[in-house]
């Protein structure tokens, strides 16, 4: 029963943490003028419109994944090289956001019912929803396909170098994937998302 809960709660996380950063991206490149996302109807807060399969899987049962692919354009941006780097930043920026929340609701719903054994899975929700936030904004930092890094990447650096890196993508793609599935990728990543975690943990100790 309690493994059922516990792959129930991380796919309920999971969700929301997908449907809010791909509405993220989606919406800030709509807000610094991009018509495109908009009218790809990715500017909502639909479940649908952000869940891919694979990487819906891969949060449930390994802590990391992605969002359905955004395409955006920068043809109706007033600063493109500016507007693109927003776009990157503003989902981790959120990620950030939302995961000190969650911790703070996680301290609070801990203590109020730490006694009732009915609601104690409110607690580990919000537990669960800090990690996978923390989680999405460390792997997301990867340059590859399709995580935010990438745009990210290919905007800060120089058009060759961009181009020239976007050849291996699919080899490290693949190489990232299989390091994730085997274990070895995510003791890395972990080790980094406690980090932030314990920095986020920290102010609310004293409340």
């Amino acid at each position: 029963m309690e493994a059922i809960m516990y792959y129930l709660i991380c796919a309920l996380a999971s969700v929301v943490v997908i449907t809010v950063m791909g509405f993220s991206k989606a919406y800030t490149s709509y807000a610094l003028g991009d018509i495109y996302v908009r009218n790809s109807g990715k500017v909502t807060l639909n479940p649908k419109a952000h869940f891919e399969i694979i990487g819906f899987i891969l949060f449930i049962f390994f802590g990391y994944g992605w969002v359905a692919p955004i395409e955006t354009s920068s043809l109706h941006y007033k600063d493109r090289k500016k507007s693109n780097i927003l776009v990157c930043i503003v989902p981790f920026i959120v990620a950030l956001i939302l995961a000190f929340v969650s911790v703070l609701f996680y301290s609070f719903t801990s203590k109020i019912l730490v006694h009732n054994t009915m609601l104690k899975y409110i607690p580990q929700f919000f537990n669960t929803l800090a990690v996978l936030f923390i989680n999405f904004f460390v792997f997301n930092l990867i340059p590859i396909y399709p995580l935010y890094g990438q745009k990210l990447f290919q905007t800060l650096l120089p058009m060759d170098k961009a181009l020239s890196f976007s050849r291996y993508e699919k080899v490290i793609q693949i190489i990232i994937i299989m390091l994730l599935l085997s274990g070895l990728l995510q003791g890395l990543l972990n080790s980094i998302s406690q980090v932030i975690l314990n920095l986020l943990i920290f102010p609310i100790r004293s409340l």
